[in-house]
């Protein structure tokens, strides 16, 4: 399986601009200013969004700093969630990753899903905070259990792996199903594989295992692992020719990758013998 628990996700990938119109259209700024500096920690945390990605402002990392700061000083989750990204990704701040921990931490204390992700991710990889594996899964179970795709997938590929806690592929199948019904692509790649190669009659489905990865292959074209995954799946499935094709199309994406090449030569002789 190529695709496994990854590095911290990036701030855009969590981040949003406030919902509905932009902020120059929505309300002006002027309005939103003086609700932040009247004390209000979702104006604030609004407004320190609108000037990380300049949306209505001109974009402003130490000014987006200065109103999450605020926001988490008062305890708001988001506003805590947000400054420890700022520390993580070194925007606004110098990068500081104990004190990008001590935020994402008190966020995910607080209920922010985002937050339990991040630090479940940070245990797992001893970034800020000392490894540990088993700390890093109830985080993300948390996560995973408020319905985050993020949180989802990373406690399906620490079932799968066995990473903090026992392994179990049923349940990593589980969880890696519930962030592909939200389109998650990593999560669909490794639904797929393990539904093509799983040796459990209960797990194994090489002809589920082709449509979903089809459904990933169609979202990132360009990703070898999922035209291996799909390759895979398709060789699982009965169908070594459509195998070797994926195969061929993930080694012109990859040249040099030895598996890949190792699978081609085992799909085009299956082919042969047909």
């Amino acid at each position: 399986m190529r695709v496994v628990l990854t590095a911290v996700l990036a701030l855009s990938s969590f981040w949003q601009a406030p919902a509905g119109a932009p902020i120059s259209q929505q309300q002006s700024l002027a309005a939103l200013q003086a609700r932040a500096e009247a004390g209000d920690a979702d104006a604030q945390v609004q407004l320190g969004t609108a000037y990380a990605a300049g949306d209505g402002v001109a974009e402003d990392d130490a000014l987006a700093v200065k109103w999450f700061r605020r926001a988490a000083e008062k305890g708001s989750a988001a506003g805590e969630y947000s400054l420890g990204e700022m520390y993580l990704t070194g925007r606004g701040v110098s990068s500081d990753l104990a004190e990008a921990a001590k935020w994402v931490k008190r966020a995910a204390e607080h209920g922010d899903a985002r937050g339990q992700f991040n630090l479940a991710v940070m245990y797992a990889q001893g970034q800020g905070v000392p490894k540990n594996a088993e700390e890093a899964a109830v985080w993300m179970h948390k996560s995973a259990d408020q319905g985050l795709a993020a949180g989802e997938f990373g406690l399906g590929s620490m079932l799968a792996h066995g990473r903090g806690v026992p392994q179990n592929i049923a349940e990593a199948a589980k969880w890696y199903r519930k962030a592909a019904d939200q389109g998650d692509g990593p999560a669909m790649n490794n639904l797929a594989f393990l539904l093509a190669t799983s040796r459990d009659p209960k797990i194994r489905d090489p002809k589920e295992a082709v449509a979903i990865a089809q459904k990933a292959v169609e979202m990132e074209g360009g990703e070898p692992a999922y035209l291996d995954t799909l390759a895979t799946a398709y060789f699982e499935a009965g169908q070594p020719e459509l195998a070797a094709e994926s195969e061929r199309r993930a080694l012109k994406l990859k040249p040099d990758d030895a598996s890949y090449k190792e699978a081609l030569g085992k799909y085009e002789s299956s082919t042969a013998k047909h």
